[in-house]
Formats: structure tokens, C-alpha cells, sequence
């Protein structure tokens, strides 16, 4: 999956990278932060059912995790983290 990743931004300049990659860890950031709500929401059971709301959290954290890998691929292929203004 990576060296997929990587054939898709290899003819993309330096700046069109940093734009991604700022858009990327924007939207891990997300991602983070509702898979942090679904988790919280489970342990103390606020979800519909225990059930749901595991799958819920789950599904939630598969999605963090995939946009990862594209912030990671990124920031390699840039080679460093932008700073990512505050919005």
C-alpha cells in the first residue's frame, strides 16, 4: 500500500506534498479525536449498545490508522513535518 502511495505523489512537487500532508494530519486529527469520542462514549456507556458502540470505536480507529499511513508517506516523501497552522 505504501509504494502505491508513493507512485501517486511522486510527480507532485515539494509544496503540492506540504499541502497534502498539512491536510492530512488535519484530518488525522480528526479521526483521532472521534475515535477518542467513540471510546469514551463505550467505556461508559453511552452508546446504543455495548456491541455497537465496540464496533463503532473500532471502525473509527481502522480509519485513524489508514490516514496515518498517508501522513506517514507524505512526511517521508517531503522529509519533515510541517507546521500546521492553527485554523
Amino acid at each position: 500500500m505504501a509504494k502505491a502511495m508513493a507512485k501517486l505523489i511522486a510527480p507532485l512537487s515539494l509544496d503540492q506534498i506540504e499541502t497534502l500532508a498539512i491536510r492530512a494530519i488535519r484530518e488525522h486529527r480528526d479521526s483521532l479525536a472521534k475515535a477518542e469520542s467513540a471510546y469514551a462514549a463505550w467505556k461508559t456507556g453511552e452508546g446504543v449498545s455495548d456491541c455497537a458502540s465496540r464496533e463503532e470505536y473500532t471502525k473509527l480507529m481502522l480509519a485513524a490508522r489508514a490516514q496515518q499511513m498517508v501522513v506517514a508517506t507524505l512526511i517521508d516523501r517531503l522529509g519533515y513535518v510541517p507546521k500546521v497552522p492553527r485554523t
